[in-house]
Formats: structure tokens, C-alpha cells, sequence
């Protein structure tokens, strides 16, 4: 089966041109739509002007058949404008997110890189100029000393700063992101802008926050705070905050109110996950890992309940099962008067 592919360029681009239709046809619809007889400029005529009454009435008859089909076409005109820049917006925003996500992970392998790279600099500073002494006799017999360098390979280069940022410019848009880091070589801000090359703009700037809470020295835990501003202009709040028996919520306010899900992790890489929308709708995800790559997830909630087999790991699920929401009406019963 071919792959779907949307141009949502080409949506934004014929949104933009409908409504470019419409300003160009406005006046021209609106004179001719009007229920009396104009002129081009949109002046009233009347019947002496036409000289024949049943030439007139025949007219005048005409513009007023035109006026409802010509008024609806100019809503029709911006609902169809509306709908594909709808649709543009939305995928754009979804393949934005994912190119952001993309670039973040891009950046922290750079970083990661050049830990290493500074870590094997710096130790190579700490060997070049050190020196293994040791006795040994020589041919005659007498007992001298030696030495031999510790480091014997090449020189190490300095790396240059740290990378924070990646440049994703291409001759259709843009996709960049650039970050702030902290003295341990940790991503504390990232800003990620995606334009489309044709008007549409994705920002999201994200904040983190480190914590080990095992006292082992490493990040165990990390929590963030994301704005976004979809390319419609509405913007999403997106916070993570992690509990200490290690369950987390994460909140998502738009216009439209807050949606909670609170997620309390199993010790064998299940989840319990309950999910309160913007409405007061719930939802309730369970995750049960059956194998080393295999589980079961079961999801009930408004529409219904459906059961899912996958991957716990990957996050791969293929539906299995799907049961229809008990109606909310009591069942009819016969009463006899």
C-alpha cells in the first residue's frame, strides 16, 4: 500500500488563494447579489433608466434569484479556506513537533560527543608530559636510569565549545534549535523554530529541570516545562512534574482548559495512567508487560474500551479488541394501562 503524503504547503498556499479570490470578486459579488438592478458601480437603476417595465421586471427578477446563491458562495469561498488551512496547520504543527524532537536528540548526541572529546583532551593534558622512570644495567654492568613517556601516541585537539544549536535551514524553510546549557554539559532551555517557507511558524521553548533523587550521583529524573506556539497562533503549556514515589503528572493548558494525566510507573516497565480532559472526561491506560518485548495495553475511557498487543518498549501497538461505550440510556420497559 503507497505511503500518504500531504502537501500542507500547497493547502496553505490554496487557502491563501481562495481568500485572495474572494477580496478580488467582493465587490463584483456583492453589486450583483444585491435584490435591485446596478450598474458596474454598484448604483441602484431604475425602470426609466431601462426604458421597457417587462424588461425591468425580468431584471430585477434576475438579481434577486442571484442574490442567496451569490452570498452563500462567498461563506462557502472562506469555510473552504478555513478547512484546508485547518488541515495545513495541523499536520504542520505535527511534523514541527516531530522535527524538534528530531533536533533535540540530534543535539544532545553532539554533546555527548563532545563530553568525550573533552574528557580524552583533557586526560591526554594530564599524560603528555608524564614520565615512567625506571633502573636497568647496561652492557657493562653498571645500573643507570631510564624513562619512558606515558603517552606515546598523537597529539589530542582541543574541542572547540560546546555545540547548542542546530541549523536546519533548507531552501523550503527552516527548522532550527538552539539550547543553554548547564556547567555539567545538561540541556536547561532549548528553543526549536519551524517555518514552512510559506507563512507557517512552529516555536516551542522548552525548560528543564535535573534531579537524582537515589544520591548516586547521576540524573535519575527530569522534568520539563514546554510553551508552544502552534501555527494558527494559539499557544499550549506542557509541564511534567515528577512525584517522589516516582509517579509523574503531566498537564496540557490551551484556550480550551487542562487536560492531567498522572502516570504511576510499574516496577516490571508497566504503567497505570489516568487521564482527565479539559471536559472532565477520563481515561484510563494500563500497560502490562507479559515478555521481554511484549505486553498488553488496555485503554477505556468515553469511546469505549480497546485492547492493544505491542511493544512496552518501543511503544509499537496493534489493536486487538475494541468494545463500544455502555449506552447511557435505562432500557425501554412495557407498561400496560
Amino acid at each position: 500500500m503507497a505511503d500518504l503524503v500531504l502537501d500542507y504547503a500547497l493547502l496553505h498556499k490554496l487557502a491563501g488563494s481562495l481568500r485572495e479570490l474572494k477580496g478580488k470578486i467582493q465587490f463584483d459579488v456583492e453589486t450583483g447579489s444585491r435584490r435591485a438592478i446596478v450598474t458596474s458601480d454598484g448604483e441602484v437603476v431604475d425602470s426609466s433608466q431601462v426604458g421597457s417595465s417587462t424588461l425591468y421586471a425580468t431584471l430585477s427578477a434576475f438579481f434577486s434569484a442571484c442574490h442567496t446563491p451569490f452570498k452563500d458562495s462567498m461563506e462557502l469561498l472562506d469555510e473552504l479556506a478555513d478547512t484546508f488551512d485547518g488541515i495545513a496547520k495541523a499536520y504542520f504543527d505535527l511534523d514541527a513537533d516531530i522535527a524538534g524532537k528530531v533536533n533535540l536528540d540530534r543535539l544532545r548526541a553532539n554533546i555527548s560527543g563532545w563530553q568525550a572529546d573533552t574528557a580524552a583532551y583533557e586526560r591526554y593534558l594530564d599524560l603528555k608530559d608524564r614520565e615512567i622512570t625506571f633502573q636497568y644495567y647496561d652492557k657493562d654492568g653498571n645500573l643507570v636510569d631510564g624513562s619512558v613517556p606515558v603517552w606515546s601516541g598523537d597529539p589530542v585537539p582541543k574541542p572547540g565549545d560546546a555545540p547548542t544549536a542546530i541549523d536546519g535551514t533548507s531552501p523550503v524553510g527552516s527548522n532550527d534549535t538552539t539550547a543553554v546549557l548547564d556547567d555539567d554539559g545538561n540541556v536547561i532551555s532549548e528553543t526549536t523554530t519551524v517555518t514552512s517557507g510559506d507563512g507557517l511558524t512552529y516555536t516551542e521553548k522548552t525548560e528543564f529541570t535535573y534531579r537524582d533523587t537515589d544520591g548516586d550521583g547521576r540524573t535519575d529524573v527530569i522534568d520539563y516545562t514546554s510553551t508552544i506556539t502552534h501555527a494558527d497562533g494559539t499557544e499550549e503549556k506542557i509541564e511534567k512534574k515528577t512525584n517522589d514515589d516516582g509517579s509523574f503528572v503531566v498537564t496540557s493548558t490551551t484556550s480550551e482548559g487542562t487536560t492531567t494525566s498522572t502516570v504511576t510507573p510499574r516496577a516490571d516497565g508497566g504503567s497505570h495512567q489516568v487521564t482527565v480532559d479539559h471536559e472532565g472526561g477520563t481515561t484510563t491506560t494500563d500497560i502490562v508487560v507479559t515478555g521481554p518485548d511484549s505486553g498488553t495495553k488496555t485503554v477505556v475511557g468515553p469511546d469505549g474500551t480497546k485492547v492493544y498487543n505491542g511493544n512496552p518498549k518501543t511503544g509499537e501497538w496493534t489493536l486487538v479488541s475494541e468494545e463500544a461505550p455502555e449506552d447511557d440510556y435505562l432500557p425501554y420497559t412495557t407498561v400496560t394501562i
